[in-house]
């Protein structure tokens, strides 16, 4: 996964290094965007993502913490912050915007935690990879939370306003044996291709059925469009 996201960590820091025009290449589900890096470099927050960070407390660990947006926040607040990413080139500029406790890791390679709070916001749920790597997710935060400690986090139902067309292909996707917020993603900048990953966008009703198996209370707190966000705590 970590050499999947190279060109994401070398469009974001040449963007940093001044290059604002730096644009990574994304293909999803083998369609091509080109995204501007400066959107992981904004300062401002869409109302969920704020949201989220409202219902931050305690010891905070950061998933996926990218340019270190909602680091910064919460470290602005006061918060006590760890941010972890595995784009070495992510850390590098969290540390020089002033995250004073950024790592290049995944969750997986912590072997001790004992946040109240663990965030993955900014579709953050996308890093699980595939529906049947959720239980595994939710087992590795119930092993870095503290008694009492929550997760926060949001994702997309990709039904909800889907065009006729994106329907058939979600439809098509389920046919073929897959979940349909399974999608195929390849990152491309100035060349350089990273390896093809999976991307998890998961409905809520879906979501809550697989942390409740797990052991995890599930809240939606609030919802616009297909986007949402949700808080669950350990049983």
């Amino acid at each position: 996964m970590k050499g999947a996201y190279n060109p994401h960590g070398a469009a974001l820091l040449d963007c940093y290094r001044g290059q604002t025009n730096a644009l990574l290449t994304v293909y999803q589900d083998g369609e091509r965007d080109d995204v501007p890096a400066a959107f992981w470099l904004r300062t401002t927050l869409d109302p969920l993502e704020q949201l989220g960070l409202d219902l931050c407390r305690g010891r905070v660990l950061d998933l996926g913490a990218g340019a270190g947006v909602h680091a910064l926040e919460l470290q602005r607040r006061g918060f006590e912050v760890t941010a972890i990413d595995i784009a070495a080139e992510c850390v590098e500029i969290m540390r020089e915007r002033g995250v004073r406790n950024a790592h290049a890791l995944d969750m997986f390679e912590l072997d001790h935690g004992e946040f109240d709070t663990i965030i993955a916001l900014c579709n953050g749920l996308d890093k699980v990879g595939r529906l049947q790597d959720l239980p595994r997710f939710f087992d590795r935060a119930r092993r870095l939370l503290a008694p009492g400690g929550q997760l926060i986090a949001d994702s997309f139902d990709l039904w909800v306003g889907a065009s006729e067309e994106r329907q058939a292909q979600l439809t098509r996707k389920q046919a073929s044996g897959r979940f349909y917020g399974e999608l195929d993603l390849r990152f491309e900048y100035k060349g350089e291709s990273g390896a093809a990953f999976s991307a998890l966008h998961v409905d809520y009703p879906k979501l809550a059925e697989i942390a409740e198996r797990a052991g995890w209370t599930c809240e939606r707190v609030q919802q616009v469009g297909g986007h949402y966000l949700v808080r669950a705590g350990v049983v």
